[in-house]
């Protein structure tokens, strides 16, 4: 038996908000089961550590994992703001294992190394997949799945997210059991009898020509085909339009038209949306770009989105194979977010439409998404739709 259950919680008091939040998802369980399992997504409004303490508050033995976020998502309130969103797993046949990786800013591949260690540790090696959320404002994204992947394999089913901060892309939180941390990743290993699956999803097109990485570190990429890597902006909207990626963080020109990285793997294409564009031409990204890596820009618009949606659910009842999902896990794009606007909740009601209206769903909106089913390599997403389901 698997069952879940989803608990919103709003006010003033963040003490009080996580608790009710809490307490709702447990009563939705079946009668006299306890919590095995937490995973909450809490907004920043609040303050962090007092959230925590009253959602353990009322399941101080249950593995709690969680972020905070760009903004909540539940079957509850759809796409909600303000709220922390938490949901209750019960199980008699899957087991639940949490774990922790510091100082992302430090050595964010031995952060990774230090969860998946610690997690099969403490599983004695059972684990077979893994949820985790992680900081990419302090370090490398890539570099921290990385390390994780590194112990555990490189197309071990690792799902999830980065942390959010409404936004502001100044300090993001990781949770795990009755703490609150900064610049970290958390994991929930999942061992025993059950089955997952994945998807990740953008909907995005390739225009104009492709461009080579030239000069790239860390997360910053400098130049494209020996240029600055704005000019690829420059060159397709011309200059009237380019100050646009200099108002604000994530602006709306890379939000609409982020560069795609095309990769070796089934021709894939990855997103990354800048966050950050300086006046030299440099753009800083989640997530970094290699060096030599194709570059073009992409483009979507709302329909094409909502199209996503569609093809995402469908695609994770196909891999569920029959299998009736007990619980959804949504990681959702801020920039995605910020495109779809007062029509972000029509996503939901696709997936709840699909997949069914009494499955409970929990998720957020965030700056990375992290995909990886059984036999696919794992990597770092952005502007993308992430769905995690797991049935018996």
């Amino acid at each position: 038996m698997i069952a879940a259950s989803i608990g919103v919680g709003k006010g003033k008091d963040s003490h009080t908000a996580g608790a009710e939040a809490c307490t709702q998802a447990i009563s939705g369980l079946p009668k006299g089961k306890d919590a095995d399992a937490l995973i909450v997504f809490g907004s920043t409004t609040f303050d962090q550590d007092a959230l925590v303490a009253g959602v353990t508050s009322v399941a101080p033995n249950a593995i709690l994992i969680g972020c905070s976020t760009a903004g909540e998502i539940s079957s509850e309130g759809f796409s909600t703001y303000n709220t922390v969103v938490v949901m209750a797993i019960c199980s008699d046949q899957a087991r639940f294992w949490g774990a922790i990786g510091n100082h992302i800013l430090w050595n964010a591949r031995l952060a990774g190394e230090e969860c998946a260690n610690t997690l099969t540790y403490n599983s004695n090696g059972y684990i077979s997949s893994c949820l985790t959320f992680l900081d990419v404002l302090s370090g490398s994204g890539d570099e921290t799945i990385r390390g994780m992947t590194n112990k555990l394999g490189d197309t071990f089913p690792v799902t999830g997210g980065a942390s959010g901060d409404e936004m502001l892309f100044f300090e993001t939180y990781q949770y795990l059991q009755n703490k609150v941390y900064r610049g970290s990743i958390v994991g929930m290993g999942l061992s025993g009898d059950y089955h997952t699956a994945s998807v990740a999803m953008h909907g995005f097109l390739p225009i104009g020509i492709s461009r080579v990485a030239t000069r790239s570190e860390g997360t910053t990429l400098f130049e494209l085909d020996g240029k600055p890597a704005s000019s690829i902006y420059e060159e397709y909207f011309g200059e009237d339009h380019v100050h646009e990626l200099h108002d604000g963080l994530l602006p709306a020109l890379a939000v609409a038209y982020p560069l795609g990285v095309f990769t070796d793997d089934n021709n894939d294409v990855v997103l990354r949306n800048p966050i950050f564009v300086d006046q030299k031409g440099a753009m800083t990204f989640a997530s970094g770009i290699p060096e030599k890596s194709e570059i073009r820009l992409m483009i979507s618009d709302i329909d094409r989105g909502l199209e996503t949606a569609e093809r995402a659910a469908r695609e994770v009842l196909k891999k569920l194979q029959g299998r009736t999902p007990k619980a959804i896990i949504v990681v959702n794009s801020a920039a995605r977010k910020k495109m779809f606007g007062l029509r972000a909740d029509e996503e939901i009601e696709i997936i709840q439409r699909i997949i069914g209206r009494d499955v409970p769903i929990a998720g957020y909106y965030s700056y990375a998404q992290v995909g990886g089913q059984s036999g696919e390599r794992v990597q770092i997403h952005n502007g993308s739709l992430l769905l995690w389901a797991i049935a018996e």
